[in-house]
């Protein structure tokens, strides 16, 4: 019998540590249990780029994205809960663009639909307060000459994450899944004949090159996730795109926000979750969504553990 950990929690509701206090969720009149953590008068800055650029999804896969900093998704936001984080966006585009993200704290000024907005070829910086522990979407809201989501599908997506003062994780892995848009593609592979062989960064399915891990497809091309046996290994999993996915981890296994235990959770677009184990099951294993058109469309990867 494993002895893996048996502790998770979606930490839109909890911290992440097993410490909850109650209190109000603004606006509803209705008690739960989350942690709110109090300021660490640290305030953590950064600054994102917003540019158009080639992104290789996969070898000969080349995507006419717009991202932050050059990248799909883009930098992961580290901070602790009860930093103040200040962003400063620099547009280098043709259109408007933004960052918004979820849970943690802003005024409109910086929600990234009206205030908050990068104008093209302009800056804006945006203040969030990370009350909240947990790893969050961030992305384009702007709403250009493409729409609202416009900007999500070309790239502009992120992870922020919020770390629980007094309970850091040895390994942390952000994982972002997205679905690609093949209208954008610059050039992509030729289709597998599905009687045949399929070769590294061969379409496989109709959904080829449509769904990501962290914004590259298929197992040949998604850098591997690792950790070794006996680490507290913890997982932000967030969902960015247009369809519903899983995540599935083989050989590993963890209590859902529902209070069973679980292996695959659901994700829709625009949620995300965490949960976490002491690893104990060496090996390299599959990390995937289990709608198959979806693993077959390039969400697929590998997760490496050694002792």
């Amino acid at each position: 019998m494993r002895r893996a950990l048996v502790f998770a929690c979606l930490v839109a509701l909890s911290a992440c540590n097993g410490e909850k206090e109650s209190a109000s969720v603004p606006g509803s009149g209705v008690r739960t249990n989350i942690k709110r953590y109090p300021s660490t008068g640290v305030t953590k800055k950064f600054e994102l780029t917003i540019s158009e650029f080639d992104w290789e999804v996969a070898p000969g896969a080349i995507y006419q994205a717009i991202g932050y900093n050059k990248r799909i998704p883009g930098p992961v936001l580290e901070v602790t809960a009860g930093d103040r984080v200040e962003l400063t966006l620099v547009n280098e585009t043709k259109e408007p663009h933004s960052a918004h993200t979820h849970i943690v704290e802003f005024d409109t000024n910086s929600d990234g639909v009206k205030g908050g907005v990068a104008p093209p070829g302009g800056r804006v910086t945006v203040v969030w307060n990370a009350s909240f522990a947990g790893t969050f979407p961030y992305h384009d809201h702007a709403g250009g000459s493409e729409g609202e989501s416009g900007g999500l599908t070309a790239g502009l997506v992120g992870a922020l994450v919020v770390h629980p003062p007094d309970d850091k994780p040895d390994v942390f892995h952000a994982v972002v899944l997205m679905d690609m848009d093949l209208t954008r593609y610059k050039s992509i592979p030729g289709t597998a004949d599905d009687a045949g062989t399929i070769t590294d960064g061969e379409f496989r399915g109709g959904h080829g090159f449509m769904h990501t891990l962290n914004g590259r497809a298929y197992e040949e091309w998604v850098p591997p996730f690792t950790a070794k046996v006996g680490q507290k290994v913890r997982w932000g999993v967030v969902s960015i795109g247009r369809e519903f996915h899983t995540f599935h981890v083989h050989g590993h296994r963890w209590i859902g926000n529902d209070g069973v235990m679980t292996d695959n959770i659901n994700l829709g677009p625009g949620t995300f979750s965490s949960f976490e184990w002491i690893e104990d099951n060496p090996g390299t294993w599959l990390v995937h969504c289990h709608v198959p058109d979806h693993m077959e469309g390039g969400m697929i990867g590998h997760y490496e553990v050694s002792r």
